[in-house]
């Protein structure tokens, strides 16, 4: 009885053996498999390509990210894309001076492509969005066109990834929706890119197929902010707008008198004036702009506020102190101030004609 008793034992033991090993050798293939997939198979996907990409971009791998997009080609279909949005939302333009701001923005492309280049590849190093400086053609509105403007109207600085779907490949060449948010609004969108496979294998973004339907889709929802947005404040600009531009007459009516000579009672005169009613009221009136509820879609409208009056009340300051020592630099530093505030002014207004002109348009499928 003992013996076969233990024979019995033997027998469950090997038998257990034998099922680990089992088990052992199934999870090593499953492993070698799931490896030579990703390696061999998963790697050489788009999809992967595009998660390297993502990856990339929060590393600042400008090299990297390079390499995942055809940036000249991506971003010259943009532009094409984003003009011909710009022209189809004016109804004020007749046939002739469409024709006219078309071939405008076909001779300005070159530099306004390579503008934006700087511009992306700038955040893909930094992180951080800055304009262009230096010598740069798209500085301001060197082209007649304001670059800052027109990166915000791309909407590119606000578009968030959310998820890559599977892609769809034919050939050499493969589709991929990619889930998308804007920043600002939450808006969701499937954003379908264009990708094509050089002759190493590797995966390259050439194109954003649906960019131009991302901006008529994003357009609506921001136009009815900003409209929403101007109501709401439009008795507080039309009423200070009238306030400023007399305390800025009384001003100029005193400098005028001093003939360059800003000493004694003129001098009291005007820093009185700038100290007790100008720069007050601007503050005020961006207390009162602050006390309205900005919809988020008008958020950058509400900045550029804001911005342009900081911008003013730092100039008033800085002339204060030219009077006070007479230094020419103050006067200097002031007039620079006043033309940033006339840029922030003029594209402020430019927004404003835009969603005027936005809004009398009819649905545009």
């Amino acid at each position: 009885m003992e013996s076969r008793s233990f024979q019995t034992r033997l027998r469950r033991r090997h038998e257990r053996e034998k099922r680990n090993v089992l088990i052992v050798f199934f999870l090593f293939a499953l492993v070698l498999g799931l490896w030579l997939w990703y390696y061999f198979v998963y790697t050489r996907t788009p999809e992967h390509a595009l998660h390297n990409l993502a990856d990339a971009c929060a590393r600042h791998d400008v090299a990297a990210v390079q390499r995942g997009v055809d940036v000249d080609r991506v971003i010259s279909r943009a532009y094409d894309d984003l003009t011909d949005d710009m022209l189809r939302y004016d109804a004020a333009l007749t046939a002739e001076s469409k024709e006219q701001y078309e071939q405008f923005y076909d001779v300005i492309k070159p530099q306004m492509v390579e503008g934006l280049r700087e511009v992306i590849m700038g955040y893909v190093a930094s992180g951080e969005w800055s304009l262009p400086q230096g010598t740069s053609l798209t500085k301001g509105r060197q082209l007649g066109i304001d670059f800052e403007r027109f990166l915000e109207r791309s909407q590119l600085r606000d578009m968030e990834l959310v998820e890559v779907d599977k892609a769809k490949v034919v050939g050499d060449t493969a589709e991929v929706l990619i889930a998308i948010r804007d920043r600002v609004t939450e808006m969701p969108f499937s954003l379908r890119l264009r990708m094509e496979r050089g002759k190493d294998g590797h995966w390259q973004v050439v194109r954003m197929e649906n960019y131009k339907l991302y901006l008529d889709t994003l357009a609506p929802r921001q136009n009815q902010d900003i409209a929403d947005y101007i109501a709401a404040t439009h008795d507080i600009v039309a009423e200070y707008n009238e306030k400023l531009e007399e305390l800025r007459e009384r001003f100029s009516s005193v400098a005028r008198s001093a003939r360059g000579r800003f000493a004694g009672k003129i001098a009291v005169s005007l820093t009185e004036l700038v100290e007790n009613e100008i720069v007050p009221t601007l503050k005020e009136r961006q207390e009162r702009l602050d006390a309205v509820a900005i919809p988020k879609g008008a958020a950058y409208l509400a900045n550029l506020r804001h911005t342009s009056t900081d911008l003013s009340i730092a100039a008033w300051t800085h002339y204060l102190k030219g009077i006070a020592t007479g230094e020419n630099s103050e006067y200097n530093t002031a007039e620079t101030l006043l033309k940033q505030e006339l840029e922030i002014e003029l594209r402020i207004t430019d927004i404003i004609h835009h969603n005027t002109v936005s809004q009398a348009l009819p649905d545009i499928p």
